[in-house]
């Protein structure tokens, strides 16, 4: 698969069990559809530094791309569009219209997990809990 970005080789890297591909050019990943969910529901953390230090950078080989970024899944068929993806601070990232596969730039995985811990921690307070005990409560009776 080529690189929607920079048309580079992408090459396997392994996240937790997950098979992403990696552009080792420009430090963007592709994650097919439902990996993301599947990666945010792990307790990871820093996952492009940990994917850099086992991977490193090695040669690529150069790529050009068109007007628009392509899926790398799909090719010519599949057309990446802007999507925001989150739970408490919107990460814009590119989705795939054809498959649903996402493309992360550089550090949007990181932002992605991040949020994800944010609400985590949220949704996870204790104010939250009494909330949803006493609204449960009202309309349980």
């Amino acid at each position: 698969m080529k690189c929607p970005r920079d048309g580079a080789e992408l090459r396997s890297v392994d996240v937790g069990g997950v098979e992403l591909d990696k552009c080792h050019q420009c430090d963007g990943l592709w994650l097919d559809h439902g990996e993301l969910k599947t990666i945010r529901n792990m307790d990871l953390g820093e996952i492009e530094e940990t994917l850099e230090e086992r991977y490193g950078n090695p040669d690529v080989q150069q790529g050009n791309t068109d007007a628009y970024m392509r899926c790398p899944r799909c090719g010519e068929d599949g057309r990446l569009m802007r999507h925001h993806v989150s739970y408490v601070k919107p990460v814009e990232v590119d989705r795939c219209q054809q498959c649903h596969g996402i493309w992360l730039d550089d550090t949007e995985l990181d932002a992605l997990l991040v949020d994800k811990k944010k609400m985590d921690q949220e949704f996870g307070s204790q104010g939250v809990i009494a909330f949803c005990k006493a609204l449960a409560k009202r309309f349980a009776g």
